[in-house]
């Protein structure tokens, strides 16, 4: 069994090695194509368990169910809670547990909406990816499959903060796994090209350095090492309010049950009718986006349940749409297909091919530790 240390960097696109001196200096680099979605949920529950989202079946942060939502306690009360900073105190609130217990950074707030209408939805992540007996769906994640192979494994989580408090615990485990998630953030602000961004390139490729150092020291040819992301990011050239959108359109978008994220729009329906005036409106947009198909979510092996939309309206690059409160120059969750939405891997050992895909990372790791893939993977090992 060889040592593996896998280094997760959030939002690493491929151009961004310019400015790693260190992580430069490896030949062995392949792009890394994303999901649909490509938010950073859906290609964790993918890299994770090695299939597809049609079969781990998480695609967004929030889903439909009112008996989930942590909000159906404070539901009745909505006539009586007002005001922004009551409301956001009341969702941090009914939400701590989640933060604190999952992988998330952070919920979209509400805040278009009353208290009675965040009951509708509840978190589809529940748990930290790294738990050892973490499912997603009905599938193990890399953490689950070690765990009850008796393989000792550390997971360094460190979405914010210093990096330089980045401490590999000795003795050092077969698998070590380390996230960085501070480029994420930093790109939606302020763009990969940014100062913002390049000093923290720099941040993070003088960490990665220090520690491949000690464990090349440790394991010498031994070691497995691999840098990889979950996507890149596309610049946002035009925000596209959809309230006023729908409003243009003689129809006001809060009859509707629906959700918006950076670059979808989803909706619940009660009637058939519901869905025919949505899709009037929405047709009418079709110069910047449209609606998923059951051909395009099947191309992508993406096909949703319910829970998370009856329709789903996708906002093509370089469109995102106007969120209260966001000032993102740069978004992900479009088509795979972008290559501003490529992630990278990068490792000391050869590759097999020069594009990977996320379901390629848990096969692999298992390989390099000796284990065998399981039957299920959608991905395959990427070692020569």
């Amino acid at each position: 069994m060889n040592p593996v240390l896998a280094i997760f960097v959030d939002s690493l696109k491929p151009n961004s090695i310019d400015h790693m001196d260190f992580l430069s200096t490896f030949e062995n680099q392949a792009r890394v194509k994303t999901e649909l979605p490509s938010y950073s949920s859906t290609c964790h529950a993918s890299m994770y368990t090695g299939v597809y989202p049609e079969k781990h079946k998480h695609f967004f942060i929030w889903h439909l169910s009112q008996e989930a939502s942590p909000f159906r306690r404070i539901a009745k009360w909505s006539g009586f809670i007002h005001g922004y900073h009551i409301k956001r105190l009341l969702y941090a609130l009914s939400l701590r547990k989640y933060l604190f217990g999952t992988a998330l950074y952070g919920f979209p707030f509400f805040v278009r909406h009353t208290v009675d209408y965040w009951s509708n939805f509840a978190p589809s992540i529940v748990k930290f990816w790294g738990e050892p007996d973490m499912y997603v769906g009905d599938y193990p994640t890399i953490f689950k499959i070690l765990s009850d192979a008796r393989i000792d494994y550390q997971v360094i989580w460190k979405p914010k903060g210093s990096l330089h408090k980045i401490k590999v615990r000795n003795p050092v485990k077969p698998f070590t796994y380390i996230f960085i998630g501070h480029m994420d953030p930093i790109t939606h602000s302020h763009g990969q090209e940014s100062l913002e961004a390049r000093k923290m390139l720099i941040q993070i490729d003088k960490v990665i350095e220090k520690v491949y150092i000690e464990f090349e020291k440790t394991f010498k040819d031994e070691l497995f090492f691999m840098v990889f992301s979950d996507h890149g990011q596309a610049k946002i050239k035009e925000k596209v309010d959809l309230y006023a959108f729908f409003k243009s359109n003689r129809k006001n978008l809060n009859n509707y049950l629906h959700f918006i994220d950076s670059c979808y729009a989803r909706f619940w329906f009660k009637t058939e009718e519901e869905k025919k005036e949505v899709v009037r409106v929405l047709s009418k947009m079709d110069d910047k986006g449209f609606i998923l198909t059951e051909k395009i979510l099947k191309h992508y092996h993406a096909q949703m349940p319910r829970k998370y939309g009856d329709l789903i309206f996708y906002l093509e690059e370089p469109y995102a749409f106007d969120i209260v409160g966001s000032k993102a120059v740069c978004a992900h969750g479009y088509l795979p297909n972008h290559n501003d939405l490529d992630g990278i891997c990068i490792s000391n050992r050869k590759l097999k091919r020069s594009v990977i895909v996320l379901q390629d990372i848990a096969p692999s790791i298992l390989q390099a530790l000796g284990l065998s893939m399981a039957d299920y993977m959608d991905g395959e090992p990427i070692w020569r």
